[in-house]
């Protein structure tokens, strides 16, 4: 769909329909050129609106008031001490208003956002405002503000994702996670893994530095290119430890690769990616572990490269439609043989 200025006009006076909103919102952060048209239109029409509302002000009625109260005035005097005083009061109120209450209640607006959401099977690359990379695995979510207006440029995330930051001293970056965890940096490369319903948060570094502080635990560790950050989710509690950049960085260009990595670990990752419900019948199997690399393998096929190095079997349970038109998730059964 393409956009001319009819149609920021129209997303500026919220004239738009929800789907309409939708898809402009999402072309407005793949289009460089699409933005600076935005802002350069949004700014005109913010001049607009405070002219229209000034235009507003009944001059002649307050010129009047003042007029009368000039005309009672018994000498030049008496018209000198008003006015002088009307600008020692006046001009002290406009400059409060001008140069800390108008910039305070700017910082304060309710900004608008963008929600991205990378559906199962998926990995969904985004661009923020501030020419940042992000690429979002399966079942993720982040929202971010359609422009960084405030001192730090800040998003949430829910789920895992890679981020590439565009450098900018003055402008802090940070992540938000669930449970209040911050990843915070100016400018670097970056893997969070932080799905809602995970006990342990990961964040791993993969160039530059970063913080990661807990707004629960007032704990805070800083990386190096290598290291990771193991956060306890509710707790906020956290430990640093050497990472395998690449292994857990891979996802974004479509590969699943594994090190000795316990099943329980591998049957979450591949129930997020094919929006399945994974169920591990035998308490032993939780602790098999795993090296492995996958790139285009569908769930079946990567179920049975599994069975060929492990005594293990599956059955699969297809889809059942709910009362409400919905469907379940598929569900595997995996079992020692």
């Amino acid at each position: 769909m393409e956009y001319n200025e009819s149609s920021i006009f129209s997303y500026l006076q919220d004239n738009l329909s929800a789907d309409e909103r939708r898809d402009f919102e999402l072309q407005l952060q793949q289009s460089p050129e699409l933005r600076k048209k935005f802002d350069e239109i949004a700014r005109i029409y913010t001049l607009s609106e405070n002219l229209i509302r000034q235009r507003e002000v009944n001059t002649q009625a307050a010129w009047d008031q003042l007029y009368r109260r000039i005309k009672r005035s018994k000498t030049m005097q008496s018209i000198w001490n008003f006015t002088r005083t009307a600008a020692a009061i006046l001009l002290p109120l406009f400059l409060i208003y001008q140069y800390f209450l108008l910039p305070e209640i700017n910082r304060n607006k309710i900004q608008q956002t963008i929600t991205v959401t990378s559906a199962p099977g998926t990995v969904t690359k985004t661009v923020l405002p501030d020419g940042s990379e992000v690429w979002l695995n399966a079942q993720s979510t982040l929202t971010y503000p359609v422009h960084f207006t405030q001192k730090i440029r800040t998003v949430k995330l829910n789920g895992e994702a890679y981020f590439k930051v565009t450098s900018d001293k003055e402008h802090r970056f940070e992540v938000m996670t669930p449970h209040q965890i911050i990843v915070s940096a100016y400018g670097t490369e970056f893997n969070v893994n932080a799905y809602m319903s995970a006990n342990r948060y990961e964040v791993t570094l993969a160039k530059g530095h970063v913080e990661v502080s807990s707004d629960v635990s007032k704990w805070q560790e800083t990386l190096i290119p290598g290291e990771k950050a193991i956060v306890e989710a509710v707790s906020g509690n956290m430990r640093v430890a050497s990472a395998d950049t690449y292994a857990e960085t891979a996802w974004k260009d479509g590969k699943m690769v594994f090190r000795r990595e316990k099943f329980e670990t591998i049957t979450e990752k591949l129930s997020r990616k094919f929006g399945v419900n994974i169920q591990l019948e035998d308490e032993k199997l939780r602790e098999y572990t795993f090296t492995a690399t996958f790139t285009d393998e569908s769930l079946e096929e990567i179920l049975y490269l599994l069975t060929r190095s492990t005594p293990i079997t599956y059955t699969i349970s297809n889809p059942q439609q709910l009362n409400d038109s919905t469907y379940t998730k598929r569900t595997i059964k995996i079992t020692t043989q």
